[in-house]
């Protein structure tokens, strides 16, 4: 094999949480970031050979179907396999390396991958209500999204994970910090550039007043000081 190569490559605005794509499942995003990354790269969806997504929080009743029907919707033939993976936050980028060694095992020459998420449509659940409860019996809803955010089996929020983790390898708050505004800066650079606008499809969103489109544009936080950095510090979030 003579390389591995990204031939197209796409995605979504970033939304807020309840924010105007609260109505977007995470299949509605896949198929139009993956239909425009196809056509960035001119590749017909029949010569596609595997659809592989990543998926964390399976939000909406279409979820665990996510690679399949947004690559059927797309237009890729319907003997075409699909897969969606969960490495958490880690999940687009497992996609990825799944292309990758598909590639590499020659079972595969062209693959759509990539991440889908939408936590805005994380239901609220019962749980042991399916069978029957006893009389006087309460029911507790459960936020499934900050359930799922929770690790069970430390029972600590991921945030807290992290945290742990700075305290383990001894990476200091001014060390994170600057790596952040370097990350942001660099990303800032390349925007003025123009280099994310081209990888950014719309999502049209129907209103009530008019249709509107949502493109691509964010803020870059380039300045450690005041104290807007605190709300990031997980330890003071959940304590």
């Amino acid at each position: 094999i003579s390389g591995i190569f990204i031939v197209g490559a796409k995605r979504t605005a970033f939304g807020t949480f309840g924010g105007s794509l609260k109505n977007k499942t995470a299949t509605d995003l896949a198929e139009i970031a993956g239909r425009a990354a196809l056509e960035h790269a001119k590749v017909k969806p029949e010569l596609i050979d595997h659809v592989i997504f990543g998926n964390v929080i399976q939000s909406s009743k279409d979820s665990i179907y996510l690679s399949r029907h947004a690559g059927l919707r797309i237009g890729v033939p319907i003997h075409v396999p699909a897969l969606t993976v969960n490495r958490l936050c880690g999940s687009g980028f497992q996609a990825i390396v799944n292309a990758a060694e598909q590639i590499i095992l020659g079972e595969s020459s062209l693959v759509l991958a990539g991440g889908s998420e939408n936590m805005s449509q994380t239901p609220f659940a019962v749980r042991n209500i399916r069978f029957g409860t006893s009389l006087a019996t309460p029911y507790e809803f459960e936020d499934v999204l900050w359930a799922g955010l929770t690790d069970s089996y430390a029972n600590m929020a991921m945030g807290m994970t992290a945290e742990k983790l700075g305290a383990q390898y001894k990476i200091t708050r001014e060390e994170a910090d600057a790596f952040a505004v370097r990350s942001q800066t660099l990303w800032r650079k390349g925007d003025h550039l123009t280099y994310f606008i081209l990888f950014c499809e719309p999502s049209v969103v129907i209103s009530v007043e008019t249709k509107s489109l949502h493109i691509c544009k964010n803020a870059p936080c380039t300045n450690v000081s005041g104290v807007v950095f605190l709300s990031y510090a997980s330890d003071i979030f959940f304590n």
